[in-house]
């Protein structure tokens, strides 16, 4: 855009320069042609600039990057503070110097290089264009076969597809008629013969943001992007000039999300600074960091003994995680899993499938989630009470012995231990071969401990209970015969048990 010719000691002001009143008196209504042109040349008006156009004009000011030029009453235009640099850097004019230079620029600001001083005509001008790597205005005039028919200066040049951008461009009809610039990488035949790349100036602006963008790149900083790709393991976010990944597990809290589910292709983001590699040239980014902390939801959601259900996340050696809300896993031990039902949890796991579980126990601070299978016909949401209770009798299922003892399941997420010495057995008793997993065995509860998660058993005090019902019930049923004694009450005993 042109701009209004000031003086040299004035600051530069940006804007179109006034266009010329031209008024007419009462008696004079017409004027001539003629006149109408001097009068027009008189009012300043001035033809628009050219690319290409060798011009003059005097500095009015020289700033840290940039030098605005009076184009001798054309307007301002804009130079690189660099072309007025002498070898050892310092500036060889000054404000109030006159300097000639050619148009390379002619769209919404004039831009000059002083480079291009030789170009006195267009051929002449790209022919240095290409030589010094000046870039040069351009309009895409057609869609061509492999790229764009572009004119520079009033000459037919062509852009390959590949190097129009630094992606491929999805719609190359939308660059029609476009004005751009360009860096001519071929200039041959007189100018018959232009090609051109857009590519190589996006890239080196790409280069200039990626190390003012590595700069307030540290761990911990929170920076803003766009989504550029997504993958399996992640989406890769544009930082502004270089791009950092946001891995699948950074995606959000919940395990289940894939990156399709969170952000897509062009899409703003606000991602967290995890970790930069300089040498590598990697910087791993976050979503979930930003997100509210899913663990602050349990105590309001979860509670103990409650029957809820979950996805099943995955399978490890010592268990099965569940996402019981989003972000929120809860360990189904191995320990919990019957024999039986163990393909059915990996089939589960596979399949990403739905499943009832009870939770056993809840730690926040630890972020831990002790879970159990659901009793069969329990309903979701409800408490199931536990049964076991100090001194009471229960029957169970042996779940696996050790040296020290074995170990019986009682209940959905209720094991506990009968040490040997409590086992009924005689001495030296192989109990893996007496007491193989899955055989039912009754005992009594001796203590509850640790909140619930340590119960030890006694299939002696169970076998002395059996003993002392059976006995008493002997002792009744004697007594309405009479007092006769048809059994010894060894015999009686051996017999309940047997029933």
């Amino acid at each position: 855009m042109a701009r209004a010719t000031r003086g040299a000691g004035a600051a530069p002001r940006r804007g179109r320069a006034p266009e010329p009143r031209i008024t007419m008196s009462d008696s004079d209504e017409t004027v001539g042609q003629e006149d109408f042109a001097a009068l027009l040349a008189q009012s300043g008006a001035a033809p628009r600039l050219e690319v290409g156009q060798s011009v003059k004009g005097r500095i009015v000011q020289i700033g840290a990057e940039t030098a605005f030029v009076d184009v001798q009453g054309k307007g301002e235009a804009l130079i690189d503070r660099a072309e007025l640099l002498d070898e050892a850097g310092g500036l060889r004019v000054g404000v109030g110097d006159e300097i000639e230079a050619t148009v390379i620029s002619a769209g919404e600001s004039v831009r000059l290089s002083h480079r291009l001083l030789r170009g006195a005509h267009a051929r002449e001008v790209l022919a240095v264009a290409a030589r010094t790597g000046v870039p040069v205005e351009g309009k895409v005039t057609a869609v061509v076969k492999g790229g764009y028919e572009v004119a520079v200066a009033g000459l037919r040049a062509f852009c390959p597809f590949s190097q129009m951008d630094v992606r491929r461009v999805a719609a190359p009809e939308e660059l029609v008629r476009r004005v751009l610039e360009f860096r001519i990488t071929r200039y041959a035949d007189g100018g018959r013969s232009i090609v051109l790349s857009r590519r190589q100036l996006l890239e080196e602006q790409a280069a200039r943001e990626a190390e003012e963008t590595r700069k307030r790149l540290v761990p911990g900083a929170v920076v803003t992007g766009t989504v550029a790709s997504l993958a399996e393991f992640g989406a890769f976010v544009d930082l502004g000039g270089l791009q950092g990944l946001v891995p699948l597990s950074e995606i959000a809290h919940s395990r289940t999300v894939r990156p399709t589910d969170r952000v897509q292709v062009g899409q703003p983001v606000t991602v967290k600074v995890l970790k930069v590699d300089a040498e590598q040239g990697r910087v791993t980014l976050s979503l979930k960091a930003l997100d509210e902390d899913p663990w602050l939801r349990v105590a309001g959601a979860l509670r103990e003994r409650q029957v809820v259900r979950g996805r099943v996340a995955r399978v490890t050696e010592f268990g099965v995680f569940v996402e019981l809300l989003p972000g929120v896993d809860g360990l189904l031990h191995a320990t919990e899993i019957p024999r039986g039902r163990q393909a059915e949890m990996r089939a589960a796991a596979a399949a990403a499938a739905e499943i009832a579980v009870m939770i056993k126990s809840v730690d926040p601070d630890r972020r831990r989630i002790g879970l159990a299978l659901a009793p069969e016909g329990a309903a979701v949401g409800a408490d199931v009470a536990s049964p076991v209770a100090a001194n009471v009798l229960l029957e169970g299922v042996v779940e696996r012995v050790e040296a020290y003892g074995v170990f019986v399941r009682l209940a959905p997420g209720e094991v506990g231990l009968v040490p040997n010495a409590e086992m009924g057995t005689e001495p030296g008793t192989d109990h893996g071969k007496a007491f193989p997993p899955g055989t039912a065995v009754k005992v009594v509860v001796i203590a509850v401990e640790d909140g619930g998660r340590r119960i030890r058993l006694s299939r002696a005090r169970a076998l002395r209970e059996e003993e002392r019902v059976a006995t008493q019930a002997y002792l009744r049923e004697a007594a309405g015969r009479g007092g006769g004694f048809g059994l010894t009450l060894g015999e009686v005993v051996r017999q309940s048990r047997r029933k």
